[in-house]
């Protein structure tokens, strides 16, 4: 066997006497990486969620593998989530969380060479479930791989001191409902699915939940009035249009008191940006001319977040408009342009160039300036948006007038250089 293959053998052996050290209960040795979390105190209020870091110090070792094993009071706590956030990008086998007792173990491996420098390996989503105090720990039980070898400082783990306070306007007495969403998890994000999922837990008070009152429409302050009884924890629909939505919830006490309620946002977005409108400057180049082009478009609800663009095979990558194109050699180039709304949704453009070698006559007319064609497409925009009273068609109008400015711009900008 080759190099290569002794070397790949010795990776992969490598990786997995990691996998077995990982697992629970294995021997551990010492080592200089340490483990902590990024922050050593956190204040919240009862209801509220949190999020802690686990980060790893490789402090000169070469890590391949690590996991952390994080322990907390789960009669004040309750892990949510975890997801991986740096280096060790990809998830070891035997992830758990654990409410009952308390802890969350998550292992994390990467194939991209050794972690020599400080990185954050997790987070970690907590709930706080009643007042008091509380500490979150990494515990003896973690881990910090080298080809096999521990490299975790067991003496050098952190912890951090919760306290779940409930605030001074809140009756503890009343029970707390907390509502969340898989399918929507974050209220300020905008997602792609229709399809609304939303559940709900009760932080008991001195008289429990017995009924529920729910609402789901547009509006953000509804009093919820559909009942369904205590053990009904989640609810799901389907939406027929994109826009902003609210779930509204409260429960009703075996005393007859009301808890507050709750009014979660769900956005919706599933339709792509309007149609692209991309230009080129000119179709028809020398070699050792720019390529010029210009992209802009709308999207109604959720808004364009960015635009990629690919030339040929290549892979698309963020780019802003106008965009240059230098040092082409001749040949013909497939512009491809999408856009990308704030949920994910994408429209695409494409539009060809050719490229011919230097001293080619093109067939150009004579005379022939890009930008005067250019500002009589401008011109004539601007008639037709001086009269044209349809607020949606005046809107996309102006959109092609600015990028017919653009392309101007960007004609004076190359000639300029030419110039130069």
């Amino acid at each position: 066997m080759g190099d290569d293959g002794n070397l790949m053998k010795h990776l992969f052996s490598g990786l997995l006497i990691a996998l077995i050290f990982l697992a629970p209960g294995a021997t551990q040795a010492a080592g200089a990486a340490t483990m902590t979390l990024d922050e050593t105190s956190v204040s919240v209020d009862r209801g509220e969620s949190f999020d802690l870091m686990v980060q790893v110090q490789p402090n000169g070792e070469s890590l391949d593998t690590v996991r952390a094993a994080v322990t907390y009071d789960p009669a004040v706590l309750s892990a949510q989530y975890v997801s991986l956030t740096g280096a060790f990008d990809r998830s070891s086998p035997g992830n758990y969380i654990d409410n009952g007792s308390g802890k969350v173990s998550w292992g994390g491996f990467t194939l991209d060479g050794p972690v020599t420098s400080s990185t954050t390996f997790i987070s970690i989503t907590f709930l706080a479930l009643q007042e008091g105090p509380a500490t979150v720990s990494v515990s003896g039980d973690s881990r910090a791989i080298s080809n096999g070898v521990e490299k975790l400082d067991p003496t050098a783990l952190g912890t951090s001191a919760v306290t779940v306070s409930i605030p001074p306007e809140v009756d503890p007495s009343l029970s707390l409902v907390i509502v969340e969403s898989d399918s929507h998890p974050d209220q300020e994000t905008w997602y792609a699915s229709a399809d609304v999922e939303v559940n709900w837990v009760e932080l008991a008070g001195d008289s429990a939940v017995a009924s529920y009152l729910y609402a789901f429409d547009q509006s953000v302050a509804t009093d919820p009035t559909t009942a369904v009884g205590a053990g009904v924890t989640d609810f799901t629909q389907e939406v027929e249009e994109d826009g902003i939505y609210y779930f509204h919830l409260k429960g009703i006490q075996e005393d007859g008191r009301e808890t507050e309620t709750e009014h979660y946002r769900v956005q919706v977005d599933t339709t792509p940006p309007n149609p692209i409108e991309l230009n080129v400057q000119d179709d028809q180049l020398l070699e050792g001319e720019s390529a010029w082009f210009t992209f802009a478009t709308t999207d109604e609800t959720s808004g364009v977040l960015q635009y990629q663009i690919a030339l040929n095979s290549s892979d698309f990558q963020i780019q802003t408009s106008p965009l240059e194109m230098e040092d082409l050699e001749p040949g013909t180039y497939f512009f491809r342009v999408a856009a990308l709304d704030r949920a994910g949704n994408s429209a695409f453009g494409s539009t060809s160039v050719r490229v011919y070698e230097a001293g080619t006559d093109i067939d150009r007319p004579e005379g022939y300036e890009p930008a005067s064609e250019i500002e009589a497409v401008v011109e004539e925009l601007s008639d037709e948006l001086a009269v044209e009273d349809d607020a949606a068609s005046r809107t996309q109008l102006l959109i092609a007038l600015i990028v017919g400015a653009l392309i101007v711009l960007g004609v004076a900008y190359a000639a300029t250089r030419r110039k130069k």
